[in-house]
């Protein structure tokens, strides 16, 4: 075996006939995780390592040797600022999505060429999961970045955590109507406040009598209530930490009355809805009723969270701005409320009448039906002045003598409605 020594670091051929790379650092020998065919690519390689602790970016490779599901279980025990029910499913994730691939791998060995396989092929079963573990991915090995475990994150898949936005299908006044009434007695409010009032079913479930104010037609939304996978409740904030108020169309308000009366105990912390144990609502037990209520009203595509998508465009079509939709519906991001935004053909009808309005102002006329279509093109080819006033008009004034210019005037004729119609 012979070695070369070097300004930093050492060389040494091993009797394979290959090349390892050592050098010391803080006190302690670092080997070359891999040997090299060349001697040259060795040197390379504490050139290389050389350069990194200068710039005070150098990694110790032994720190990286940690397996991915080691640090992935320390990583989640470590997350305390996240939600319960975030946190379960970031734990699921990890078990059966994450570790199955990469569990026992050297955090530092796992490639981007490894990273980009793994999402190809969950991406091909199932996308939505996949865009949802590759992101959790993405922000474990963000972490082992800063921890100085490893030097670059392998996921570079691009678009990889974009979720892909489509316009989805949501029910029209009638069909929630349908809805409702495909529902028990003692669930109708359900669907009201969320169809209504933007709430999610978390924070349907999460309601109790003090929350709603009949006298000044407002439910107050304070906290949100989750079931894990095994049986737990947790009875925990909003998704977005904040409690809101959301004040109810007065037409609903009976029925919302009439349920308080009717299903709700007396105490202030009664829950708006019970199981048959007289207990708070299961989620579980609450989507058997949907599902049940949603195949009786022959409208299976319709899911609960779809009345939240129907409540933010029904309070758009209010000429609501954005930051009091995002108030209402508990959204932070204007991204997200993008997402609930929903055009309807019953909404551009609704609009198109309001045009009709500055339409009319505008004096908008048909074509003469006695106008020939010789006497047409005459006009337009700068035929008699008859047959010109005939087609566009002039806006006529007391101070407007001057007979040409009658296509400008013409032009200027819906701008000037349109301003005069206010």
């Amino acid at each position: 075996m012979t070695s070369s020594r070097r300004h930093f670091g050492n060389v040494r051929k091993l009797p394979s006939g290959w090349y390892q790379a050592s050098y010391w650092h803080e006190g302690h020998r670092h080997i070359a995780p891999e040997t090299f065919q060349q001697k040259a690519d060795a040197h390379a390689f504490l050139d290389a390592v050389s350069a990194a602790i200068g710039r005070n970016d150098w990694v110790d490779p032994e720190l990286g040797r940690i397996s991915f599901g080691r640090y992935a279980e320390l990583w989640l025990a470590q997350r305390t600022d996240i939600r319960a029910r975030t946190k379960e499913y970031y734990g699921w994730l990890i078990t059966n999505r994450l570790n199955t691939a990469f569990g026992q791998r050297e955090l530092a060995k796992i490639t981007p060429v490894q990273v980009r396989a793994w999402y190809a092929d969950l991406a091909g079963q199932t996308p939505g999961v996949a865009r949802s573990a590759y992101r959790l991915l993405k922000a474990i090995f963000n972490t082992a970045i800063s921890d100085d475990l490893i030097l670059k994150n392998p996921c570079r898949v691009k678009g990889g955590g974009t979720d892909r936005v489509t316009e989805r299908r949501i029910p029209d006044v009638n069909q929630v109507t349908a809805l409702t009434q495909s529902m028990p007695e003692q669930y109708r409010a359900a669907v009201i406040v969320a169809a209504w009032g933007t709430l999610r079913r978390g924070e349907v479930l999460g309601l109790e009598r003090r929350d709603v104010d009949l006298v000044t037609g407002a439910v107050r939304v304070e906290r949100t209530l989750h079931e894990f996978h095994d049986g737990s409740l947790d009875l925990g904030p909003t998704k977005n930490g904040d409690p809101r108020k959301v004040f109810m169309p007065s037409s609903v308000m009976p029925a919302l009355e009439d349920h308080l009366r009717r299903f709700v105990g007396p105490e202030s912390d009664a829950p708006l809805f019970t199981g048959t144990t007289g207990e708070r609502l299961r989620p579980s037990n609450f989507w058997v009723i949907w599902e049940t209520a949603r195949r009786r009203a022959g409208l299976t595509w319709v899911r609960f969270h779809d009345l939240r998508h129907f409540a933010a465009t029904m309070f758009a079509t209010t000429g609501a701005s954005t930051k009091e939709l995002m108030s209402r519906g508990g959204w932070k991001s204007v991204a997200m409320v993008v997402r609930y935004e929903h055009a309807s053909d019953e909404r551009d009808a609704l609009l198109a009448q309001e045009l009709n309005r500055y339409a009319e102002c505008a004096n908008v006329l048909p074509l003469d039906k006695t106008l020939q279509p010789d006497r047409a093109r005459s006009a337009h080819d700068g035929g008699g002045a008859e047959d010109e006033v005939a087609l566009t008009p002039p806006l006529t004034s007391e101070n407007d003598t001057d007979s040409s210019g009658g296509e400008t005037r013409t032009l200027n004729l819906a701008v000037n409605s349109r301003l005069l119609c206010h």
